[in-house]
């Protein structure tokens, strides 16, 4: 009876522990957005970008592939940041990267401090070639990814003119964004109005333009990219889950 007994705590208590680590690590999709990017009427890759909820932090990840007869030119991007909300602004944690073509790989790392005392840094893998890049503590710093979120919270309180500090990929960089103007334009929502915001990176010749939907809680639908003068590509959102 005793042996039972021990037997049954036993598989209670592995089951008990087994739920509490499934809990622990278990993801809440809150958001999905897929778009699909083109140049001209070429369509040549898709991206998905998806938020998602834990127990103690935030995920906003991006997954961007070449698609259809541009599959034969791999490229696949990955792109994560784990962040929180403090007094409603995004507080970044940790920001990765990765880009897998047919001819190599190159992979970010970068680990955010909060602390004064200690600096951020960022680990470069491209190939088998590895290096550590450390950054000065900067207060309110951003990642690729984190700006965009917190630059979105921003428009739904009316603060359209932003300046931002930004990690991106081992460099430290400044973003501004810019309201150009409002424009209606057709999109998965039929008739959508919106704000178009233009986002510029210091000492970087690309600038990129963002139409907003204002009533579909700020998604981005169309993001045009340009270098100089030159638009590189299209990105539309042709699908959404929420």
């Amino acid at each position: 009876m005793k042996k039972i007994l021990f037997y049954i705590v036993l598989i209670a208590s592995f089951v008990f522990s087994f739920l509490n680590a499934k809990n622990a690590f278990s993801q809440k999709l809150i958001s999905k957005h897929t778009y699909t990017i083109s140049k001209g009427n070429i369509e040549f890759a898709t991206t998905i970008n998806s938020l998602y909820q834990t127990n103690d932090k935030l995920i906003f990840e991006v997954y961007t592939s070449t698609s259809g007869i541009f599959k034969l030119k791999k490229d696949v991007r990955k792109e994560r940041s784990i962040f929180d909300i403090l007094d409603n602004q995004i507080v970044s944690k940790k920001y990765t990267f990765s880009r897998q073509k047919k001819d190599g790989y190159e992979e970010y790392l970068t680990k955010i401090s909060r602390d004064s005392s200690k600096n951020s840094s960022t680990l470069i893998e491209k190939n088998d070639k590895k290096e550590t890049i450390d950054h000065p503590y900067i207060e309110n710093v951003q990642d690729r990814l984190s700006v965009q979120l917190d630059y979105k919270n921003k428009l739904k309180i009316g603060q359209y003119a932003q300046v931002y500090t930004v990690l991106d990929k081992g460099r430290v960089r400044e973003y501004t964004y810019s309201v150009e103007s409002l424009d209606t334009i057709n999109t998965i929502f039929g008739e959508t109005k919106c704000i178009v915001v233009r986002r510029v990176i210091k000492d970087n010749k690309r600038s990129t333009l963002t139409w907003y939907a204002i009533d579909e809680g700020f998604i981005p639908v169309i993001i045009k990219q340009y270098r100089k003068k030159n638009l590189q590509f299209t990105a539309e959102l042709d699908n959404t889950e929420d």
